[in-house]
């Protein structure tokens, strides 16, 4: 126990160790930088108290979060079946991975500027953009869960005759969990950015506008405040909804 305590207290001093060194070059080059480039750190943070008080922050988050949720679930829904589909079956798999790799190989841009030919400028817009940037991670982990099972134990349980309710239960389902907390993991901070990025494009409101807003009338010190405040909530996302979750999913992949 005490080793896993000092382990454990060694890598939070080794992060904040990391945020400091971010934080230290970041006051060095804003001393040499004029503010239009790069704004010092009480500028920005002012600038994120404002954002805060004027209550902009909180409501472009809740139209963005709204956005990124909704194309989240169904990027997670598409992968995972298709996924399952994949796993099981690599006639499937080969077929469909053609369209998998045209996916990841095509810039993101070029699937917003066709979202917005094809739906206008908006929530549908944004919401398409992340489900079909979000599904090839999802489909792809969990394949890759499916045909990482153990081949000695699926032929065991095959030999003796094993209740297919046993075998999804103790083989499948654990083996699916592990690809799907890893996608999932990924996605859930991707998505944020994904829809962020789409939203600067094309969207009349959200958090996106508001950054194509601060740099065109070159509030850099806004722009490096919405930055902080989308970093705030990632890391406010992973620590109290990704990481139990997760804690909880190993656990009952366990039972």
């Amino acid at each position: 126990m005490p080793v896993f305590t000092t382990k454990a207290n060694k890598n939070k001093l080794l992060k904040a160790a990391g945020i400091f060194l971010i934080f230290f070059c970041w006051f060095i080059i804003s001393l040499f930088s004029h503010p239009l480039i790069v704004p010092s750190i009480p500028q920005t943070f002012q600038a994120l108290y404002k954002l805060i008080i004027s209550g902009e922050a909180v409501s472009c988050f809740l139209i963005t979060i709204k956005r990124q949720l909704t194309g989240l679930g169904l990027g997670v829904l598409i992968g995972v079946t298709l996924g399952i589909f994949g796993g099981l079956n690599r006639s499937f798999h080969t077929i469909f991975m053609p369209v998998i790799n045209t996916i990841l190989a095509t810039p993101n841009v070029i699937f917003v500027v066709m979202a917005m030919v094809w739906f206008g400028v908006g929530s549908t817009q944004v919401i398409f953009v992340i489900a079909l940037l979000i599904f090839p991670i999802m489909y792809m982990n969990s394949v890759k869960a499916l045909h990482s099972l153990d081949q000695d134990l699926l032929q065991m349980a095959q030999v003796f005759r094993v209740p297919r309710r046993i075998k999804i239960k103790k083989i499948y389902l654990p083996g699916i969990l592990h690809g799907f907390i890893a996608g999932f993991t990924l996605s859930a901070a991707s998505s944020l950015r994904i829809a962020v990025f789409a939203e600067v494009f094309g969207a009349p409101n959200g958090i996106g506008l508001a950054v194509t807003i601060a740099s065109s009338y070159l509030e850099i010190d806004k722009l490096f405040a919405w930055a902080i405040h989308l970093i705030l909530i990632v890391t406010t996302i992973e620590s109290l909804i990704i990481k139990p979750v997760e804690r909880y999913i190993k656990k009952w992949g366990a039972t």
